[in-house]
């Protein structure tokens, strides 16, 4: 047996406490993929070396590396990962026209502009010691809760099941909700939805934890900013 053929197929560089890399690990779990883990330190930019990007020039995670194929951003990872889960992928991202194209609306909605919020606010707090999010940080948080209480005109993202939609989206409005608390009179459907996105085991097994990390750290440094 060769050095090559001993190495883990699936390797997923990601962090603990990265809502993305949660939305792929919950994959995982629930098309029961077997990756191998990497955490890069990304608190010493260790996402940033000339080694690491390498693996991915935008020196982001999480990166999934399949044998020689590399593919980054969490939404990407997500629909090749399908490909492999057979049935249970197919279920998860929907091969109908309408229902991939609600789908692919809603993941570009959380990459360019709800993920973009979280970290408008918890990169400045973490490398550069922001003391807290800004009215400004809050009113655009609130837009974002608006576009996903209108998205959820169905139990589910893209209708009456769970997609990658679901997946991705609930881990961005988790890390939200550290920063400015989703108020559940104003969004119902939004609170409603990630109630029970809070009830699945993958859910509970890898994104409370991770999003529990998350507001640790984002509070430490803010206490600490206070003072």
């Amino acid at each position: 047996m060769t050095k090559a053929s001993q190495l883990p197929r699936l390797v997923l560089y990601h962090a603990e406490a990265s809502p993305p890399s949660c939305a792929v690990r919950m994959l995982g779990h629930i098309l029961d993929l077997d990756f191998h883990y990497k955490q890069p330190k990304l608190l010493l930019l260790e996402h940033k070396t000339p080694q690491f990007k390498k693996i991915n020039p935008m020196g982001t995670i999480p990166v999934l590396q399949d044998g020689d194929f590399i593919v980054s951003e969490s939404h990407a990872i997500m629909q090749y990962l399908c490909g492999l889960g057979g049935e249970r992928g197919a279920r998860l991202y929907p091969r109908e026209e309408r229902a991939r194209a609600i789908l692919h609306q809603c993941m570009y909605f959380d990459a360019a502009v709800m993920f973009n919020t979280v970290k408008s606010v918890a990169l400045p707090t973490l490398l550069h010691g922001m003391k807290g999010a800004t009215e400004k940080h809050l009113q655009s948080i609130e837009e974002c809760y608006s576009v996903t209480e209108a998205y959820l005109r169905q139990p589910y993202m893209v209708g009456d099941h769970l997609t990658l939609a679901d997946l991705s989206l609930s881990t961005t409005v988790a890390a939200t909700n550290i920063i400015h608390e989703l108020n559940s009179n104003r969004f119902p459907r939004t609170a409603d939805w990630m109630n029970r996105m809070s009830q699945e085991d993958f859910y509970k097994k890898i994104t409370k934890p991770g999003m529990d990390l998350l507001k640790k750290m984002l509070y430490k440094r803010w206490e600490r900013n206070v003072f």
